[in-house]
């Protein structure tokens, strides 16, 4: 019976020790306040995560290739972005620690920025939104002329080897002539600061670029698709058997299950991310405490 179910973190053997230790808490705890810090790792993430470190220790150069990963919402860019910057900053940070040996600090050394781009490619806002990553509140006397000098010598100061561009496709919304602007402000960022720009933007925004010359001669392209039902996502969805913190074990990856699971997320992991979410909170205040088709059918 569910109501026996032990209390000893250490007899769910079914999950990750991780989550073993959250299964007695509440659902707002267990579920809903940590999930967005869960992360399954899966093949085209280690394969775009294995290029952004390409990028990252390429020399700087007079015509920096830059890099745009495009795909619809919901696969993950986003995702994939904020990790890899997380965690080259992490490491960044402990090189530095490890070799101030004097103890008096150093020069803020950042290797990545990731910025929104504005709608429209604002250049004002262009301009503050580094600003503001830098630590630094743009004051509103500050001409635009100023905040460009201001960005391309902060890039140089703190080490900047990648500039991170997240909804590109913003920048690309706008009428011909605020386009052809915008593309002109990117090619004399990266040429006069020989740093690369990897930008993430939708499906749409390939398109734009293969009728823009200007843009495609400069950009590298990597497309993230939806997945496909093989035994890739047979092993994601192994990996949330582990790590969803329910006291009975889920079997997501049994054949009707997983079948279900695709069919209504159609392979694009953000969605699959919100049913389990949803299903997970489910199994939860109805006691059933596992994911089951049944389960998932009652949220969607």
């Amino acid at each position: 019976m569910i109501e026996t179910a032990v209390d000893n973190a250490q007899d769910y053997e079914h999950l990750h020790p991780k989550s073993r230790e959250l299964v007695n808490l509440p659902v707002e705890e267990r579920i809903i306040k940590r999930w967005r810090g869960m992360w399954i790792n899966h093949k085209a993430a280690d394969n775009l995560v294995a290029t952004l470190d390409r990028y990252l220790v390429t020399p700087p150069s007079l015509r920096p290739r830059n890099l745009l990963i495009y795909g619809e919402s919901g696969v993950g860019k986003s995702t994939i972005l904020e990790r890899w910057e997380k965690r080259v900053r992490t490491d960044n940070a402990k090189r530095v620690e490890a070799e101030d040996f004097d103890g008096v600090g150093d020069w803020a050394v950042l290797p990545t920025v990731r910025i929104q781009t504005p709608p429209a490619g604002d250049e004002t806002k262009l301009y503050n939104n580094f600003l503001i990553e830098f630590g630094i509140r743009p004051s509103p006397s500050m001409g635009l002329a100023q905040k460009e000098l201001l960005v391309r010598r902060l890039i140089a100061q703190c080490g900047v080897k990648v500039i991170l561009m997240d909804e590109f496709h913003n920048a690309l919304s706008g009428r011909f002539d605020k386009r052809l602007h915008f593309n002109v402000l990117i090619k004399n960022l990266t040429n006069e600061t020989g740093v690369p720009i990897v930008a993430a933007g939708t499906e749409g925004v390939k398109l734009v670029f293969e009728k823009e010359d200007q843009l495609l001669r400069r950009f590298n392209f990597v497309q993230l698709e939806r997945m496909k039902m093989d035994a890739e996502w047979r092993k994601i969805l192994g990996a949330y058997n582990r790590l969803i913190p329910l006291r009975r074990p889920s079997d997501l990856a049994e054949a009707g299950l997983s079948e279900r699971l695709y069919s209504l997320s159609k392979g694009v992991i953000g969605e699959l991310s919100n049913l389990l979410h949803d299903a997970a909170v489910a199994a939860i205040e109805t006691g059933e405490e596992r994911i089951t088709e049944a389960v998932v059918r009652s949220v969607r």
